[in-house]
């Protein structure tokens, strides 16, 4: 749920402030290698790194890198080490399924054995689906249903027959993150989905429940480091979102 692979021939982001991502993030590089800046001022050049949720990503420079960039699920951990730079050798049976990527050619059947493949290299075992708390799966649920202004702890406890603390501890337990946080990121995913029906941003924003397009704006910066139009112009970027 709520993955994606971007790929760009070049890649260069330098946000105006560093940004957290709330998944884990998988970059591969099927050529040049990339200069990667994020945590506590850590910098490293690498063909393949992993970076953990939450930690400052400050700058991204990928030219001619033919650059792979693989938002992991929300559920997924790798270790606690906040960036590491893996073998590429370990990836290269990747590069057949990346390569039908950029050429416009991978079904999203092919993009879920991908996600797989790259998730069973990272971690020595085959990715399976994280069993939820009823309640949790059900409050995921809501999320994805309401427009980002109407979801709020105290709603959403209602809902769910749940104390406001109750909730607000299994949330935490179960996603790594607080209700609000998550609600912002699924509603820039709502809205991600939209432009790929070829609906208007400005019509976005408001159906999906922020105040205005500045609002998306922002809220596509906090997720993505980039606005929307970068994210969704195909002459920058190839963003694959299968259901």
């Amino acid at each position: 749920m709520r993955r994606f692979l971007l790929l760009a021939p070049t890649f260069i982001l330098e946000p105006p402030r560093p940004y957290r991502r709330l998944t884990p993030t998988l970059l591969v590089a099927c050529r040049e290698p990339f200069w990667l800046e994020c945590g506590d001022d850590s910098s490293l050049s690498a063909r393949v790194a992993l970076i953990a949720p939450k930690v400052p990503r400050r700058r991204l420079v990928a030219v001619n890198s033919d650059l792979a960039i693989f938002d992991l699920p929300i559920h997924s951990r790798f270790g606690e080490e906040p960036v590491q730079s893996l073998d590429f050798e370990r990836f290269t049976s990747l590069l057949p399924a990346l390569a039908e990527a950029f050429a416009g050619k991978l079904s999203c059947a092919g993009v879920d054995r991908l996600f797989e493949s790259a998730v069973q290299i990272i971690s020595g075992q085959a990715p399976t689906p994280p069993t939820l708390d009823p309640r949790i799966e059900r409050a995921l649920e809501l999320i994805d249903e309401l427009p980002f202004d109407e979801v709020t702890l105290t709603a959403l406890a209602r809902r769910l027959s749940l104390s406001s603390s109750r909730l607000r501890h299994l949330f935490k337990e179960v996603t790594g993150n607080s209700v609000s946080h998550y609600t912002r990121w699924a509603a820039v995913w709502r809205a991600v989905s939209l432009w790929s029906q070829g609906r208007k941003l400005t019509e976005i924003a408001h159906q999906v429940g922020f105040h205005d397009l500045a609002h998306l704006d922002h809220a596509f910066i906090d997720v993505f480091g980039l606005n929307p139009s970068t994210v969704i112009n195909p002459e920058n970027v190839t963003l694959i979102r299968c259901p």
